[in-house]
Order: structure tokens, then C-alpha cells, then sequence
């Protein structure tokens, strides 16, 4: 799954045009924890191949965080159909995403001996 780093006009466009949910990561680059919260973002978004998963820097696009009332970063949003439907501050994202999105078939469950 490819995550895109995108900026403010890129994210209304997407939010505008609905269709598949999007998933977005609210970050400020350079911030402490910031590798890991990264990795952890690329594992859900890899368990959730219907959805889109993009990143915000909130250092360059800094009228988001007031547009979405982020207090702190970093925050994961979920939008379905251009509507905010779950959202999470920190770094434990992956319950958020799960219940807004459905828990994915993890496809280690299909293995077969």
C-alpha cells in the first residue's frame, strides 16, 4: 500500500471528490516518535488495500490543523465520503482505523499448512 504525502488543495480536492474512505495522517516532520508513528501507519494502511492512506506535514500546511481542530500531531482522521467519520490523537491508530473501516482479514489467517 502506498502512502502519499499530499497539502492542503490536494486534500479538499480528494475529500470533495468522496468514493473510496481516506485515511490521513496529521504529522509534524521532525517531531520525536515520528519513524515509528510512520511504520505504524504503512502496517494499517497495508492490512486496509480498499482505502486510501495519505500524510499531512502540518509544518507546511499549518491552516489544517485549525480547518480540523488539531490540537497536537500527530492525528489520524478517517473521511468516507468526504465526511469525518473517526478520528485519533497519538500514535495508536490502528484500533480507530479498524472500527471506522472494519477489522481486515489478516492475511496470515488464510495460510494453509
Amino acid at each position: 500500500m502506498r502512502i502519499e504525502q499530499i497539502g492542503d488543495w490536494t486534500l479538499e480536492d480528494r475529500l470533495a471528490i468522496g468514493g473510496k474512505p481516506l485515511v490521513v495522517r496529521f504529522f509534524e516532520l521532525g517531531a520525536k516518535g515520528e519513524s515509528a508513528a510512520r511504520k505504524d501507519f504503512a502496517r494499517v494502511a497495508a492490512r486496509h488495500p480498499d482505502a486510501r492512506f495519505y500524510e499531512v506535514d502540518l509544518v507546511e500546511n499549518p491552516s489544517l490543523a485549525q480547518r480540523y481542530s488539531i490540537a497536537r500531531a500527530p492525528m489520524v482522521i478517517v473521511f468516507i465520503n468526504g465526511v469525518e467519520v473517526a478520528r485519533q490523537a497519538g500514535n495508536l491508530l490502528a484500533t480507530t482505523v479498524h472500527r471506522a473501516l472494519g477489522t481486515p482479514e489478516d492475511p496470515s489467517d488464510n495460510a494453509t499448512d
